[in-house]
């Protein structure tokens, strides 16, 4: 999150064995009889699949001067291995490559290539760090949450209703570059298909102060019913979350809301002015995550993407 100035085939085993889909079984009247499409459950997500990606991050900006940001050799790095996983997991990637500042960025944009592609459900995380730190929790943890669904929506060979589309956007901290350029490179008409944008921006914030994680939902989203399978999941898991986190557009969903596209977001802040100790620091590694946040962020993921693309 940008400060305003102000696996399957191809996916280590650590990955995909924690993995666990479930489904519901259709009994048909009678033999002869058709079975109409079952509603399938979202999988439940290891949180060690989504660690497994941020240990890999990490590990791009400690042979990086501890850095993933734009024009450098983290950054490159974690667009190879975002792309290499999707690539391995049948998704169908596209590298979008742009240059702001003098240096080069690139997104990565991958699809599903089942449902509908005239009504399309979209999540992104962008996938660059600040140039002070390591930038593990803003925002390798929406990077690896994704990652992880991606893994999980392939190993059930999910054919939803609505085309699924994630992004990993670069620029970020740049001023929300790379969505901003995505979204104006559209063909004439291609916006009007997205229904729905969904954001994950420092998903995986740790307890602090005593003080356990304040989770929140966008408040752009309260209006057009995109929040309503995120409320159901972490109501079951007993959590209460804050329903208005105003985001004051400082991150990628603003390109897609001042388009006209339905947008929303989850973050594991309670406001952005409880950011973290590490917040654009150059201790926002490993230690600054927390592995049941990112169970939690990953398994709400599901649980949204695959009612809202209708699965």
């Amino acid at each position: 999150m940008r400060v305003r100035k102000f696996a399957y085939a191809g996916v280590a085993a650590a990955l995909t064995a924690t993995l666990a889909v479930t489904g519901t079984a259709y009994a048909g009247a009678a033999p002869a009889v058709t079975a109409a499409p079952v509603a399938v459950a979202p999988p439940v997500i290891s949180a060690d699949v989504s660690m497994a990606h941020l240990q890999k991050l990490m590990s791009f900006a400690s042979a990086s001067n501890n850095t993933r940001v734009i024009g450098t050799p983290g950054f490159t790095s974690t667009v190879t291995y975002i792309k290499q996983q999707l690539d391995a997991l049948g998704w169908k990637t596209t590298v979008q490559n742009f240059t702001t500042g003098g240096k080069a960025a690139s997104n990565v944009v991958a699809e599903w290539p089942y449902g509908d592609a005239t009504h399309v459900v979209m999540a992104g995380a962008h996938s660059d760090s600040v140039s002070a730190g390591p930038g593990i929790n803003d925002n390798g943890s929406g990077v690896a949450a994704l990652l992880a669904n991606a893994a999980a929506i392939a190993q059930a060979k999910l054919v939803p209703q609505k085309r699924i589309r994630f992004a990993f956007w670069g620029a970020e901290e740049q001023g929300d570059i790379g969505s901003s350029y995505y979204v104006s490179h559209l063909a004439s008409g291609e916006s009007k298909k997205i229904d729905a944008y969904l954001n994950f921006d420092m998903v995986g914030n740790k307890p602090e102060n005593g003080r356990a994680v304040g989770w929140s939902l966008y408040v752009e989203g309260q209006s057009n019913g995109l929040n309503a399978p995120f409320k159901t999941y972490f109501t079951a898991q007993g959590i209460t979350v804050n329903p208005s986190l105003d985001t004051d557009d400082r991150s990628d969903h603003a390109a897609f809301k001042n388009a006209g596209v339905k947008v929303t977001g989850v973050s594991s802040v309670r406001s952005l002015s409880a950011l973290g100790a590490c917040y654009h620091r150059a201790c926002d590694d490993l230690t600054d995550v927390s592995s049941t946040s990112m169970g939690l962020a990953s398994n709400a993921i599901a649980a949204a993407v695959w009612s809202l693309a209708g699965a």
